[in-house]
């Protein structure tokens, strides 16, 4: 089940998309991009589980720190947030069988580099470097729709690393999924659609490891995340669908 007002926009988008098996997606090396800690489960977390499966060429990569997502809780600052949440995302990888070490870019959670700076520069040299250095020929990262400025943050980035290694980057859909005017949005993209129905087990532990965006372990904070529980219907799909553009953006 996809988050409503999704729900009905997914299947049709499911409908209309190419197929794709696991065995098929593990013939390549995939950068799996998150802007947060819980996005690598949330939106892309069947993909990880097969390639993980299939013993895949796989880097997942971390936008964010996570930091910002308990501001002014007693006893909790940015530093202590960020590295509890990376363990959560360690944890989270582990239930999806992978057990490599994640890169981190560390951008401050809310707070995106502009494509201009010098830190978003080093930031595409570092991805592109990975990706030739791992064989690595697929990018997958948050859609530029989802409606967070991290989650457009990293579809840019993507874009930007995709475009120097001369692919084409891919796209999941997070928060993406309860815009209104969502068939608008998905009528020029291209779809793929990965089964990951079997990992849905694997998907429900990893989401459990991210205590911190359920509503446990920091409390008493000014400004508090809590993921709704009808977003956490998304590790219950029964296909991941990668998006990309029809046409280079």
């Amino acid at each position: 089940m996809v988050v409503t007002p999704g729900r009905r926009g997914w299947h049709r988008l499911l409908r209309r998309a190419w197929p794709l098996s696991a065995r098929t997606a593990a013939r390549s090396g995939w950068l799996i991009l998150a802007p947060h800690p819980d996005d690598e489960t949330l939106g892309a977390g069947g993909l990880i589980a097969a390639l993980a499966a299939l013993d895949a060429t796989m880097t997942v990569a971390f936008l964010t720190d996570g930091s910002g997502s308990h501001v002014g809780a007693p006893g909790w600052s940015r530093n202590r947030i960020a590295q509890v949440r990376a363990n959560e995302a360690t944890a989270a990888l582990h239930a999806l069988g992978h057990s490599a070490p994640a890169l981190r870019l560390n951008w401050r959670d809310a707070a995106p580099f502009e494509r201009s700076s010098p830190e978003y520069a080093a930031s595409v040299r570092r991805l592109v470097t990975l990706c030739r250095r791992r064989g690595i020929r697929r990018i997958v990262t948050s859609w530029s729709a989802d409606p967070h400025c991290d989650h457009a943050a990293a579809a840019a980035l993507a874009t930007d690393v995709a475009r120097r290694l001369r692919i084409r980057p891919a796209f999941y859909g997070v928060w993406g999924w309860t815009l209104p005017d969502l068939d608008r949005r998905l009528a020029p993209m291209r779809a793929t659609a990965l089964p990951v129905a079997r990992w849905r087990g694997a998907q429900r532990r990893a989401l459990a490891c991210h205590r911190t965006q359920l509503g446990g372990r920091i409390v008493g904070a000014a400004e508090r995340f809590v993921l709704p529980r009808p977003m956490r219907r998304l590790v219950a799909a029964s296909h991941m669908i990668l998006l990309e553009h029809r046409h280079a953006p």
